[in-house]
């Protein structure tokens, strides 16, 4: 890929026999300090893949100014963006800017892939996400990561947002740091627990998997998501989900404004609407409640509908800003960005309400669910799952909806689904879906 005057490919073939050698030269800057499994995982790959410069001796380095190497480090990327050989000199001014501080590196870069030149290339899109893969991830992209990348475009995002994504990746930063720059960083964090909701009723188009964050899935990642969604959908199912981290606000979401039927599902929700607003009232139904979770008995939930009706559900619909119209009724048709939503209130009702721990114990051992027993063993978990089968196709259903208390952070995850009456077929799903978190 690149292409390097003699003083370019000394400085970097010195900088990769440093980190060959085990020296300290650099961190990610996303995470300073950050050496977690998933890192190493990422950067694990066959030899081939990676770019690598020829060695020299240092005695042959001519003088250079930091403009000259800049414009260098621009010209290889675009050569690498465009397959043709692009001369330093037709970056210069751009190079200027950038050694000045004036113009950041990703914005410089990004202007090239917006222009009418390039433009002009007619590169497919495939093409693009496979020759900037390469040029700011230093290896070739996996077959699932180029249909990952796709499917963001396919969702609305640019190449030049494609371009930032990847170039958040350690192996750019140090391609930079050889030419005396560091490009920009996504360092946003997570959002407060009150700022989730406008997180969630903001995201876009999913009619493709997509992230929220900074990161990139790993391939593994991806594999295993895509092989139980493709299993799903030839199977005829329809589904969506989203998994929000709450430390990190990475997450990932599909599908998540088609409607589905609750089912029991809803009785999560409810319940904890009904706790967090009337503690004393659920004390006195503590019994009546619990059954309800665990056992999902519908008499159960008809006895609290009868008494309290839907309040104190559409109270926190109102609060939490998605329409409190659909659940006038006992069992609504709801869409998988409203029932995260309504979980993301629930955690916040466990974590900072007074009475939120002892109500959360009554979500944590369903008798059926999803993410209960398929994570239940290895973490806390607090759910409550939804089926049924009936002569209405509308009714066709399984869904499940909760928090999974993982070790490396708590996460919300609901899937919904028109699978019916059956956790089994879901099950390669949410192990995907937890694979990703656990490589977070």
């Amino acid at each position: 890929m690149g292409r390097y005057d003699n003083r370019s490919k000394v400085i970097y073939a010195f900088f990769a026999a440093l980190l060959m050698a085990g020296t300290s030269v650099g961190c990610n800057l996303l995470h300073p300090g950050d050496t977690s499994p998933s890192d190493q995982v990422e950067t694990t790959v066959p030899s081939e893949t990676v770019i690598e410069a020829p060695a020299e001796t240092s005695s042959s380095l001519p003088s250079m100014s930091k403009e000259e190497s800049v414009s260098i480090l621009l010209s290889e990327i675009c050569s690498d963006l465009t397959g043709e050989e692009i001369d330093p000199v037709s970056r210069s001014d751009d190079a200027a800017f950038v050694a000045n501080g004036t113009t950041g590196i990703n914005e410089s870069i990004c202007a090239f892939i917006d222009s009418s030149y390039y433009a002009s290339l007619n590169i497919s899109d495939e093409d693009f996400i496979r020759m900037s893969h390469l040029a700011f991830k230093g290896r070739t992209a996996g077959e699932y990561t180029v249909r990952f990348l796709l499917g963001l475009m396919t969702n609305g995002r640019s190449r030049s947002d494609i371009a930032n994504l990847l170039m958040q990746d350690p192996y750019f930063s140090e391609r930079c740091s050889i030419h005396g720059i560091l490009p920009t960083y996504d360092m946003a964090g997570a959002p407060d627990i009150e700022e989730w909701y406008d997180v969630i009723n903001n995201i876009g188009d999913t009619t493709e998997v997509m992230t929220l964050g900074s990161r990139i899935p790993l391939e593994s990642d991806l594999q295993l998501l895509y092989t139980a969604m493709d299993q799903l959908t030839e199977d005829n199912r329809d589904f969506g989900f989203m998994l929000l981290d709450i430390n990190s606000g990475e997450g990932i979401v599909y599908n998540i404004d088609q409607i589905f039927y609750t089912a029991s599902a809803i009785k999560g929700p409810f319940a904890a609407s009904f706790a967090s607003n009337d503690p004393e009232g659920a004390m006195q139904w503590e019994n009546t409640v619990i059954n309800m979770l665990v056992n999902s008995d519908n008499d159960a939930y008809t006895a609290l509908n009868n008494t309290y009706r839907r309040v104190y559900i559409q109270s926190w619909c109102e609060e939490i800003g998605i329409d409190p119209e659909p659940f006038r009724y006992k069992y609504p048709h709801i869409s998988t960005r409203m029932l995260t939503a309504l979980w993301v209130r629930s955690y916040q009702f466990f974590e900072t309400e007074e009475f939120g721990p002892t109500a959360g114990e009554w979500f944590e051992d369903p008798a059926y669910s999803l993410i209960h027993s398929e994570l239940g063993d290895s973490y806390v978990t607090r759910s409550k799952a939804g089926w049924l089968v009936d002569e209405d196709p509308s009714h066709t259903t399984t869904v499940d909806g909760g928090i999974v208390y993982a070790t490396n952070g708590p996460y919300v995850i609901v899937i919904m689904s028109k699978v019916p009456r059956d956790i089994e077929p879901l099950r390669p799903l949410i192990r995907a879906l937890d694979s990703y978190h656990a490589s977070l």
